[in-house]
């Protein structure tokens, strides 16, 4: 269970801070832009899934709201960032 909870954490941070580390990969990568588009969704939906493993039960509601309030951050920041 810990190390399912590390791997997820590390899933986190390796997309948080992928525009960083991928950024020569971005012409190979195909579908770089679409997951920089949706990129604090994933993070906000793994963090609910931390939540929710670390509650005791990984009920998909932590997900699904953690994904929910990622959209939300993604789409406040829509007209910050330029892709």
């Amino acid at each position: 269970m810990e190390v399912l909870i590390v791997i997820i954490a590390i899933i986190i941070a390796a997309v948080y801070f992928s525009p960083f580390f991928l950024e020569n990969l971005q012409a190979s990568f195909p579908y770089f832009n679409s997951l920089m588009r949706i990129r604090y969704t994933i993070i906000f939906g793994g963090i609910g899934l931390l939540y929710g493993l670390a509650e005791g039960q990984a009920d998909i509601q932590s997900l699904f709201l953690g994904m929910i309030a990622g959209s939300f951050v993604d789409f406040q920041l829509r007209s910050t960032q330029k892709y």
